[in-house]
């Protein structure tokens, strides 16, 4: 196992995508929310720290010509395979840059609409941290956005005794990461066969190990390896952030921004009578048992009354994506159980959209949102959490690299189809 500021370096990070990070999701979340957001028909600047092997910004820069990407990483395996992959595919508007991020920071010149960081912050060293506070601070343009995904309690609280053993068997272990943590992994389930008090008094943790069971060995490599695991409760991230000059807007996965969904229903006259936005978080934290955030900032903030976000959003052209389900009644499968879609809300909704791409104003001409065009951003929100439908992208360049990336993904039987028109990408089955 090598480290270095604490984190591994001898194992890759395994291509994963998160769709919450690309610029057109940001700008509609945020929009969605009332707030203006950076005009990406224009020429914009997006940067990722802790990029990886580079599939995020990959897939962002191939899709959205109208952006310039910039990706930071401290593995010189990372960006190196990275840069190559870019220049062997001709994506031109992306740049890769091998740099610790305080040394970024402390260096960087430029300035971003968009900082992005995904499965970072609760696994890196202090002066790490600091540079991305740093960064942020300096560098995000006004009404920039940024995206933080951390993890958080109170669900984090139930992966730290087996992150303690995984972390301390692969320290032991000769091998590299990958043979600590199957090291580690074989002492847990021996624990759990033979009955450990921990398995027996907390049944979910036994839930917890079934499913890393499932993952990756390199996943869980970069998951819990790391000298520095360090879940927060978000109340106290968002003080740090706050020291940058930024303000917490809400969440990038768009579900939960919808207390009256997202939060058992039983528990929403509680949080409505809370005063403060962290207990108010804090206690959505513990209605979710959240374990992990994807929180988005914002640097000067400015709120849209009713008719200006309006205007805005009946601009916003949306799109069926290729999974969407025939018109009816829907079900949606969300953390807190099954959420049933009513089929005179969705049924006219899909029908529509499956003729075609639609505008939010075509839209709210239906019957059912005729005067509620709140339940239209609510209906749009669940089917793009379901990967039913998503926004287009507004300016519609031409996209060339987005063919040779596809072709590339094909080749490595990766499951991911790019969706250019909406300056993203979908998950498919794996063939």
């Amino acid at each position: 196992m090598q480290h270095r500021d604490g984190y591994i370096i001898d194992v890759s990070y395994p291509l994963h995508f998160h769709k919450e990070m690309q610029p057109v999701w940001l700008c509609h979340t945020i929009q969605t929310l009332g707030c203006a957001v950076p005009d990406i028909s224009k020429p914009y600047r997006y940067c990722e720290l802790g990029c990886g092997p580079g599939l995020n910004l990959l897939v962002a820069a191939a899709c959205n010509p109208a952006g310039q990407f910039t990706g930071i990483d401290f593995n010189k395996k990372h960006i190196a395979s990275a840069q190559a992959l870019a220049k062997t595919l001709n994506i031109e508007n992306i740049r890769f840059i091998e740099a610790s991020f305080d040394d970024f920071a402390a260096n960087n010149s430029g300035k971003f609409d968009f900082i992005v960081s995904h499965g970072t912050w609760s696994w890196l060293p202090p002066k790490a941290q600091a540079g991305i506070l740093q960064l942020i601070y300096q560098s995000l343009e006004p009404q920039g956005l940024v995206y933080l995904h951390y993890m958080c309690y109170p669900g984090a609280a139930r992966l730290t005794a087996l992150q303690k053993v995984l972390y301390e068997a692969a320290k032991i272990t000769k091998g590299d990461s990958v043979q600590g943590i199957q090291n580690g992994m074989t002492l847990l389930r021996t624990l759990a066969n033979k009955g450990a008090g921990l398995f027996v008094d907390n049944p979910e943790i036994q839930k917890e190990l079934q499913a890393l069971e499932k993952e990756l060995p390199a996943y869980l490599a970069h998951e819990f390896l790391t000298d520095y695991w360090h879940p927060q409760h978000s109340a106290d991230l968002h003080r740090i952030i706050s020291q940058t000059g930024v303000s917490f807007i809400g969440s990038a996965n768009g579900f939960e921004n919808m207390d009256t969904l997202s939060i058992p229903g039983n528990l929403q006259p509680i949080l409505k009578n809370l005063p403060g936005q962290a207990l108010r978080e804090t206690v959505k934290d513990m209605a979710r048992n959240q374990h992990q955030r994807l929180d988005v900032f914002q640097s000067s903030p400015q709120t849209l009354d009713f008719k200006n976000h309006l205007v805005l959003m009946d601009k916003t052209v949306f799109k069926a994506l290729p999974n969407m389900p025939a018109p009816g009644s829907l079900a949606f499968k969300t953390p807190i159980g099954t959420i049933p879609g009513p089929a005179e809300i969705f049924s006219p909704l899909l029908t529509l959209l499956k003729k075609g791409p639609q505008s939010f104003h075509a839209l709210r001409q239906l019957a059912p949102f005729k005067e509620e065009p709140g339940v239209l951003l609510q209906a749009l929100a669940m089917l793009m959490w379901a990967d039913y439908a998503h926004p287009v992208r507004a300016e519609q360049q031409p996209t060339p690299a987005a063919a040779n990336l596809q072709t590339w993904l094909n080749r490595q039987q990766l499951p991911l189809q790019l969706l250019p028109d909406c300056g993203t990408a979908i998950m498919t089955q794996a063939g």
